[in-house]
């Protein structure tokens, strides 16, 4: 059953991906999608809800989640909560710390000064690379080294290379002149370098590991 819930005093705070600020928002709106297949056997629910930032006044979208099968350690339901717009993070739980917090300091930014982001999204890379095993000092240095030891595919080679320009111009003058469109493609192919070393071979290993208890 699907359900547009009347607008109630509510209040969260949040990091609004906007302005940067973490603040106290008000609820602006939510709507209930209720899950009851299967005679009941399985239930559960979405909640989408809108909160609006009191400083820059836009919204951020944020989901709830829940399902019977939701339990802790302990046997207690729980909820999986997370914005979904403005996009702020990947699977960021497989990541390796830093890396983690370099991408996510980019995406705070990513709407507010785009320079800076820049920067965030080039140590992010160097952090990648070093991780992988670059040994090289200079940032395209490392590219070449992991792309020769067939590491970083040619695809995600060109990709690290146009990143860093970005990073070396945003370092180098005062305006890089990029557009949305700019940012939101560096943004992209740091995300597919990401997936590709990271999130990907961790999904593979959870699912492989479900379908081996399951064949147990």
């Amino acid at each position: 059953m699907d359900e547009i819930l009347f607008t109630k005093k509510e209040q969260k705070i949040l990091q609004c991906l906007y302005c940067g600020n973490q603040t106290l928002m008000d609820l602006a709106g939510q709507y209930k999608h209720s899950l009851d297949e299967f005679e009941y056997v399985y239930y559960g629910y979405f909640i989408y809800k809108m909160f609006l930032c009191p400083i820059c006044g836009k919204i951020t979208f944020h989901r709830t989640y829940w399902d019977c099968t939701q339990k802790d350690h302990d046997g207690n339901d729980y909820l999986d909560e997370e914005i979904l717009y403005p996009i702020n993070s990947l699977e960021s739980d497989w990541l390796p710390e830093t890396i983690k917090k370099a991408f996510e300091s980019a995406l705070k930014v990513k709407n507010i000064d785009n320079e800076v982001c820049f920067l965030a999204l080039r140590r992010t890379l160097e952090l990648v690379l070093v991780d992988k095993g670059a040994m090289k000092w200079g940032l395209q240095d490392k590219i070449e080294e992991l792309a020769k030891k067939n590491i970083l595919p040619d695809t995600l080679k060109e990709a690290s290379l146009i990143a860093k320009l970005f990073g070396d111009t945003a370092a180098h003058k005062q305006s890089t002149n990029a557009s949305v469109h700019d940012i939101n493609t560096i943004v992209d192919f740091i995300e597919y370098i990401l997936e590709y070393f990271y999130i990907i071979p961790s999904r593979l290993d959870a699912i492989k590991q479900k379908l081996m208890k399951e064949s147990d």
